[in-house]
């Protein structure tokens, strides 16, 4: 009784990680770019989706910053979600809007900032 016990517990725990690792799997590889809500597609509610996340809010479903990122910036901010109105309107943007996401490839810059002028003096951070 005990080893069909164990044996059908073990059973179900390795189905639920086969289960949870395709879905992960299929978010990771899956990602379109600007599909927020990773729906398959991209739609308004990805815009809502993106707002929602700015605001803080809870957003309905599953999440995908790396498809909310739209331009590459690095953050999700209102920008990306206007970038998916404009795209949705049909109009031409430079951005691959319904395309398999990627991460960004640009780094970030390692440069300190210098002043206004143009000098070159190191501005101080505190």
């Amino acid at each position: 009784m005990t080893f069909k016990l164990h044996r059908f517990f073990s059973m179900l725990l390795i189905g639920v990680l086969v289960t949870f690792t395709g879905i992960v799997t299929a978010f990771a590889v899956g990602s379109i770019l600007g599909d927020a809500d990773n729906s398959g597609s991209v739609t308004i509610n990805d815009v809502t989706c993106i707002q929602k996340n700015i605001a803080e809010l809870p957003v309905d479903g599953g999440f995908s910053a790396l498809a909310a990122d739209v331009d590459g910036s690095g953050s999700i901010d209102i920008a990306d979600a206007t970038l998916i109105q404009i795209w949705l309107a049909d109009l031409e943007i430079p951005y691959p809007i319904g395309e398999p996401a990627s991460e960004p490839t640009t780094a970030p810059s390692t440069k300190l900032p210098t002043d206004d002028e143009g000098w070159g003096y190191i501005i101080f951070q505190p």
